[in-house]
């Protein structure tokens, strides 16, 4: 076959779960991660930038329908593209931890009795719970995410910053019945935020909803995800609002009908849990995603072996593929050069392994992704060109990996680092052109700093996973992975 027309017609995805939504069920690997989200063992998934959090949390809101066959009742708490939800508490935070637990207890009961209302539930909780929440204005009949998140969030400030004889709209309990009612009571001014418990029984409601939903024989999943986006701007108010979550995730494991599924970056779980953080000895249904040299190979092998053109050019049977990791392991070497560099250097896979990691030695399959995309597209605009095909079976010439990697390496750094840590960049750009491994002094001078503060300022782009640190002999130095290299023209070698 033509190998234009092959590379041509071949597609490895895009960077983004959230951009292959349509082609996801395609691509997607069923690991063991996946497998015990779905079968409801984990609630917590942990994984680096680009490990494919989204991708299983797209594919669990993509199987509503087989999991309502099961049962269960899935949720989004977070927008999955656009604006978050939650940017106006950037603005305007809860004073207090306490209050953010309430604020999400309180946005959590709403995403839960809209969905009751929406598959018409008819306990007498139900109707009850429905009815309260609709007259005190908390439901409103088609609502957004953002509106039950600003109903929430207005509920619970009037409680903590009463305005001058103000008009509350709630819901309580009927003394008699026990059932959801609404209420309606005047507040009066306080001079300083009330940081106490709430009159509202949010507890109690949200047994009620449990309730409802265990007579009707259906649990729901309130998926929340994108949490590096909601609070990225500020780290104290993320490490606020995130505690808050996986307080309030302890107190829900109380209600068995209404589980919540959170998806956080492993770093930002670091961050948020540093100088202690008693709850998290009872997080335990967590599950971790690890890309390892085999598991990227074959995840690779899996999406190249979905189009039909590959079967045909090398004369496999995808079905075989799948099954057989020694046969995806010769197809690699079937389709790329032995090396991209010659001598004593890796082979070509592993090189884009290497290539990709970040300083904690993690490499994601975004950037895998992005990497072979760019490749193809380097090789179609070769072969345009004229220029000779590739030898034998091979699709790609060891010319067009190293341009591919400035490429990716541009894009990580610009879109991913530098947008999550736009106060690190000036010392980031101090280090264009410059040597890939650096000391303490040779920072200080080029930051124009002293080397105390230059060594806060090098820990901290080692925890942003920018650099690793390094004993040698004795002095710790800090070198720069290759994934960022090329973005800022950095040289091999050692200051």
């Amino acid at each position: 076959m033509d190998k234009l027309e092959v590379l041509k017609a071949v597609r490895f995805g895009e960077r983004i779960a959230e951009d292959e939504l349509n082609d996801l069920e395609r691509y997607f690997v069923a690991t063991d991660q996946w497998n015990r989200v779905y079968n409801g063992e984990a609630d917590i998934v942990y994984g680096s930038k680009g490990a494919g959090k989204s991708a299983i949390y797209a594919l669990v809101d993509q199987r509503q329908d087989q999991l309502f066959d099961r049962g269960v009742l899935v949720r989004s708490a977070e927008n999955v593209r656009g604006n978050t939800v939650f940017s106006d508490l950037i603005a305007d935070p809860p004073p207090s931890e306490r209050a953010f637990v309430d604020l999400w207890k309180l946005y959590f009961l709403l995403l839960t009795a809209n969905t009751i209302r929406d598959f018409d539930l008819q306990s007498e909780e139900a109707v009850s719970l429905v009815a309260a929440l609709e007259q005190a204005g908390l439901l409103p009949a088609k609502g957004t995410l953002s509106q039950f998140f600003s109903a929430s969030r207005k509920l619970i400030w009037s409680y903590i910053f009463p305005d001058v004889e103000s008009v509350e709209h709630t819901v309580a309990l009927d003394p008699a019945s026990g059932m959801p009612i609404y209420t309606r009571k005047s507040n009066y001014n306080r001079s300083t935020p009330e940081t106490g418990a709430i009159g509202l029984p949010i507890d109690d409601l949200i047994s009620k909803a449990n309730t409802a939903l265990e007579k009707a024989g259906m649990t729901i999943w309130i998926l929340f995800d994108r949490l590096d986006v909601a609070f990225n701007d500020n780290l104290e108010l993320e490490k606020n609002a995130l505690r808050a979550i996986f307080r309030m995730y302890n107190d829900f494991k109380g209600f068995g009908n209404i589980s919540l599924k959170i998806f956080v970056r492993d770093d930002i779980w670091k961050r948020i849990t540093e100088g202690g953080f008693a709850e998290a000895s009872h997080i335990t249904k967590t599950v971790s995603i690890d890309w390892e040299y085999d598991s990227l190979l074959n995840l690779f092998v899996l999406r190249l072996i979905t189009n039909p053109v590959i079967e045909t050019f090398l004369n496999v049977s995808r079905s075989k593929v799948v099954e057989d990791f020694d046969l995806q392991k010769e197809i690699v070497n079937r389709i790329f050069p032995d090396q991209v560099e010659t001598g004593n250097n890796p082979t070509t896979f592993r090189w884009m392994i290497n290539r990709i990691q970040d300083s904690s030695g993690k490499s994601a399959p975004r950037e895998l992704i992005h990497l072979l995309e760019t490749i193809r597209q380097l090789q179609v605009a070769r072969l345009e060109r004229g220029e000779d095909e590739p030898q034998e079976e091979q699709l790609f010439d060891r010319a067009v990996f190293k341009a591919a990697l400035k490429t990716v390496s541009k894009v990580r750094y610009e879109q991913t680092f530098v947008a999550e840590n736009p106060t690190l960049r000036e010392f980031t750009e101090a280090l264009r052109a410059q040597k890939a491994e650096q000391t303490i002094e040779t920072l200080a001078i080029l930051w124009k700093i002293g080397d105390e503060e230059s060594l806060k300022v090098a820990e901290r782009l080692v925890n942003a996973g920018f650099f690793e640190r390094r004993d040698n002999k004795g002095i710790a130095t800090y070198w720069v992975p290759f994934v960022y290299r090329d973005a800022l023209d950095l040289v091999q070698g050692k200051a």
